[in-house]
């Protein structure tokens, strides 16, 4: 909580955790009752009041402006939305301000100001609580959810998504069917796969290094991990790594045109970087 306010202090501002490309902050206007908050699974009755104009604001936040609308908590519509829902209490209203990063473009504005208010919620569950099938279920959902939301562009979304179902993942690595395991290392190379993608799309290329790295751990031949992870090394100029990334990618597919391009484009920029340093030297002995 910033300022050092204590937590009744109704213009207290606190820093929100989302994932996507901005600062969050809320304070409280009105207190609510109670000592319950929403958990996964919990269907919030909420109202988000905003005279934004912003293009973007329809894409954070994916819900009826000014009108009560209803949430599922953990199902990953708004990370940003969620994540102000987080400690609230029926009854309770809050400002928003969400601020844009210096080097994020995701805001054509400087920030965006809200009021969410929290009418009631339905009690839900921690995932310690879901059953295997209901973990599997909602992994799959998310899977798909963030197929739909990488396709539609969002790739902050996406890789909500994508991460919301690799998370869960973990919580069944030990109890894991034996006849199932062989499909569920599948499915979470793929999740790691896809987070990779759209941190690529982000600009995050250690991002994307680590998450093609860890879906390579469970699939060694995965080729979308592996064209990935050469592309994010490509990115960080570590060109022999990348380049027996993408080797290896034509070795499992021979006619993957991605893979071809990728590697004509390193073997452009190494030759410009070769160019670079020849001149650079020249000027230094000259």
């Amino acid at each position: 909580m910033e300022g050092g306010a204590g937590c009744d202090d109704l213009t207290a501002w606190e820093l929100v955790p989302v994932w996507r490309c901005s600062v969050v902050r809320r304070r409280f206007l009105e207190r609510g009752g109670g000592d319950e908050t929403p958990r996964g699974g919990s269907v919030c009755r909420i109202l988000i009041e905003s005279d934004a104009t912003d293009p973007l604001c329809s894409q954070l936040l994916p819900y009826p402006i000014n009108h009560w609308t209803p949430l599922t908590m953990g199902e990953g519509e708004c990370d940003i939305i969620e994540g102000v829902l987080e400690g609230m209490r029926a009854g309770e209203r809050c400002e928003v301000v969400i601020s844009r990063l210096e080097s994020s473009s995701c805001l054509q504005t400087q920030e965006l100001r809200l009021t969410l208010q929290l009418h009631s919620f339905t009690p839900g569950r921690d995932s310690w609580e879901l059953s295997f099938d209901e973990k599997w279920g909602s992994i799959a959902r998310h899977k798909q959810k963030g197929g739909v939301r990488f396709r539609e562009g969002d790739m902050w979304g996406a890789a909500h998504r994508y991460s919301l179902a690799t998370r869960l993942a973990v919580t069944l690595q030990r109890v894991v069917p034996a006849e199932w395991d062989p499909e569920f290392q599948r499915v979470r190379s793929e999740l790691h796969a896809n987070l990779a993608a759209c941190q690529l799309r982000l600009g995050q290329p250690h991002n994307a290094l680590l998450s093609a790295t860890r879906a390579l751990g469970l699939q060694p031949c995965c080729t979308k991990a592996l064209y990935r992870r050469g592309l994010a090394l490509s990115m960080l100029g570590e060109f022999k790594q990348a380049r027996a990334d993408l080797r290896r990618v034509l070795e499992l597919e021979p006619a993957s045109k991605p893979a071809l391009q990728a590697l004509r484009d390193l073997e452009r920029r190494e030759r410009e970087q070769r160019g670079q340093l020849a001149r650079a030297m020249s000027k230094l002995f000259n």
